[in-house]
């Protein structure tokens, strides 16, 4: 689990109970491994959903192949049939990619689902894996929102509530998705890593990412890689520049205090033309 999970302002995550009898159909199927609820289909006829809840699915996929490629798929996948009559994954995309590297059929539950339903089953698996980092999250809750789904399908699926919804969603939406894409999934940095890289972007330029995304090594740890950026886009401060005086005239700051000096007649005049100023200078400055 993420360091920074409290941050979320940790609801727990609804029950499969609380979600509507198709869902709770759905995940109490995939627990009881009910092998007669299920069937063997080849992956090629399963397409990924449209709602991805990883930055890449197929990240250290190795270990699974090897698990199955040993000991068998334990544990089947949800699959819903569209209108269309095509196949998609719900939840289960590592075991099918998985399935698909080693050319075997992958075992399934098919069930018949409506987006919203498909998207909270998703949300309520990912709850219960807790194998997703922040910005994953992040994504997750952010892709269902663009999706056209209300914040409420959100917090259903997710258990998230509506403060840290709008957060996550401010937060991906400061950082260009390339940048993110590079620096990966950095289980272990939370929400405040990525609101500091977010409020360092603030100021950069389009043109100024790929620079940032060029000087951070691909070899290094995803959680370094968003150290690394946030490093990169940490404004340097500002050295404090004294204004040059006008020509003959010279200041002086000590304390509170501060001291002009003409140095001819002809100076002269500036400094009754600055008195009459002043006030007009006070009010700019405060208003500044």
């Amino acid at each position: 689990m993420d360091e920074d999970l409290d941050d979320l302002d940790g609801e727990e995550a609804p029950s499969p109970s609380q979600q509507g009898p198709t869902v709770s159909r759905a995940i109490e199927a995939l627990r009881d491994e009910d092998r007669h609820s299920t069937r063997m289909i080849s992956p090629s006829l399963i397409r990924m959903s449209q709602i991805m809840d990883r930055l890449d699915p197929s990240e250290d996929l190795d270990g699974l192949i090897a698990s199955i490629q040993e000991e068998g798929q334990k544990v089947p996948i949800l699959v819903r049939r569209l209108p269309d009559g095509d196949l998609e994954v719900v939840f289960g995309r590592r075991r099918l990619l998985a399935c698909r590297a080693l050319g075997r059929d992958v075992r399934a539950t098919v069930m018949e689902m409506t987006d919203e339903e498909s998207v909270i089953a998703q949300g309520v698996e990912n709850n219960e894996r807790l194998d997703t980092s922040f910005i994953e999250r992040a994504l997750f809750v952010s892709r269902i929102l663009d999706a056209g789904f209300k914040a409420v399908v959100v917090t259903r699926a997710t258990g998230i509530d509506k403060t840290s919804i709008s957060l996550m969603k401010g937060i991906v939406e400061g950082i260009p998705e390339e940048l993110i894409r590079y620096i990966g999934p950095a289980h272990g940095a939370g929400r405040r890593q990525w609101e500091q890289l977010r409020s360092n972007l603030k100021d950069q330029r389009d043109s100024d990412i790929s620079g940032v995304i060029a000087e951070i090594p691909r070899d290094r740890p995803s959680p370094e890689r968003l150290a690394e950026a946030i490093r990169l886009t940490r404004a340097e401060p500002r050295p404090l520049v004294e204004p040059p005086s006008p020509p003959g005239i010279t200041t002086k700051v000590t304390g509170s205090r501060l001291t002009i000096t003409a140095g001819s007649k002809n100076d002269r005049a500036f400094l009754k033309h600055l008195e009459t100023r002043l006030p007009e200078l006070l009010e700019e400055w405060r208003k500044s």
